[in-house]
């Protein structure tokens, strides 16, 4: 745990900085200078010598050849990230400050010296509305929407296509960096082939870590369905221990605390969980009764003791896939969804030269000896979810509560 500010097993799910596009010799050879820099670190820290040493003098001459043609910045990203996929390691891409992953990375290692130094020990905040996106044959829909954020406020779904944004195509970063405090106009389509609306939403500045705090708590819910109580908790992110600390206060003392089942939901966002967070569906804890001078009653219990829930699916990736492995093979929660990507290698973010970022993996991990790279983890019960104009309806949600329902009956019937 010792190198854990630097070394996680994480999602992969980001900075403020902008490099003009070069067309120079000098541009060039500066392009040259940045790609040695990034193979000499891939080569000095890649998880896997072997593969080094057998194959990447062959990988990186094929790609160097290609360096007089790139001329941008965006060209230079796109030859190194293909160089990084001959690797075949998840944990391994290049990100500039027009990647979202580039500010979440970035806050999540930033008590690593050069990442503090690289924001000059500033806090580090993001232009955002709230929502991840995925982009499906070159157009971009809404995966997540962020609990009380802009966009659940503006209306905007889960599903939902962005056609525009002020009439311009839509990126993450460059869409709206500078346009922070403004209203701008959203082209959204719902439908497949339906005609498009408009939403309007002000952008803010925001730290991504404290932005995925805030969704998380305020995603819990209470959802009642046939009589019953089914609690609800979005990790976007798990690389922290205060993201399962609110979890535990959700279940101790907070609105979860009197749930008759629960849903923890592992979508999307950023690994980075470790197994022992699965302690809190351990049984042989014992609980505790306080009594105050009146003789009022009142019990705490940390652990989570009834039906409950894991939501994944192909972007529940890193240490959510451990959690999930350890779910399923000790049973104490039952896994819904899709199988998960097998992204679990241990990855570093090296900042460059440029002041671009590389996340390389520099480590592998097993799981109970299981190696999960590349292989994932099926779920005890697959939902497929195609989420493209879904209209914010959860198919793999509503599964969970369906089972949850059908399991808290059970055992009503069990127990008479």
């Amino acid at each position: 745990m010792k190198n854990r500010g630097i070394i996680l097993a994480i999602s992969a799910c980001l900075m403020f900085l902008g490099v003009s596009s070069e067309a120079s010799a000098k541009a060039l050879y500066s392009y040259s200078d940045l790609f040695e820099e990034i193979v000499e670190i891939v080569e000095e820290h890649f998880y896997d010598s072997v593969r080094i040493n057998q194959d990447f003098p062959a990988i990186k001459n094929t790609y160097r050849k290609k360096l007089p043609q790139v001329s941008t910045r965006k060209a230079f990203s796109a030859l190194v990230n293909a160089l990084l996929r001959e690797l075949n390691a998840s944990h391994t891409y290049y990100l500039t400050p027009e990647d979202y992953e580039y500010f979440h990375l970035s806050a999540l290692f930033s008590e690593s010296p050069d990442i503090g130094a690289l924001f000059q020990d500033q806090d580090l905040l993001y232009p955002t509305v709230g929502i991840m996106t995925q982009s499906f044959k070159e157009r971009v829909y809404v995966v997540s929407v962020f609990s009380e954020s802009i966009a659940e406020k503006a209306g905007l779904l889960k599903g939902d296509e962005i056609l525009s944004v002020n009439g311009n195509p839509y990126t993450s970063i460059a869409s709206l960096r500078p346009l922070v405090g403004t209203d701008v106009s959203f082209e959204i389509r719902r439908k497949e082939q339906a005609e498009p609306f408009k939403i309007v939403m002000k952008p803010v500045l925001i730290n991504p870590k404290q932005e995925m705090l805030d969704a998380q708590k305020a995603s819990i819910r209470i959802i009642e369905r046939a009589g019953k109580h089914i609690g609800y908790i979005h990790l976007y992110s798990y690389a922290g221990d205060e993201y399962h600390k609110g979890l535990l206060d959700a279940i101790a003392w907070g609105a979860l605390k009197k749930a008759d089942a629960l849903i923890i939901d592992l979508r999307y966002g950023l690994g980075g969980a470790w197994p022992y967070y699965l302690n809190i569906f351990n049984r042989n804890i014992p609980t505790i009764e306080t009594i105050d001078r009146d003789g009022r009653k009142s019990t705490v219990d940390s652990q989570w003791r009834k039906p409950a829930v894991y939501l994944v699916n192909a972007f529940s990736r890193s240490g959510k896939e451990l959690l999930a492995f350890g779910a399923k093979n000790y049973p104490m929660v039952t896994v819904i969804g899709e199988r998960t990507p097998g992204k679990t290698l241990g990855g570093r973010l090296f900042p460059l030269s440029n002041k671009d970022m590389l996340f390389l993996a520099v480590q592998s991990f097993r799981i109970d000896g299981v190696n999960l790279e590349g292989v994932g983890v099926a779920p005890d019960i697959e939902v497929p979810f195609d989420i493209r104009y879904c209209s914010g309806h959860d198919l793999q949600l509503e599964k969970a509560v369906e089972y949850l329902v059908d399991e808290l009956s059970n055992e009503n019937k069990r127990a008479k």
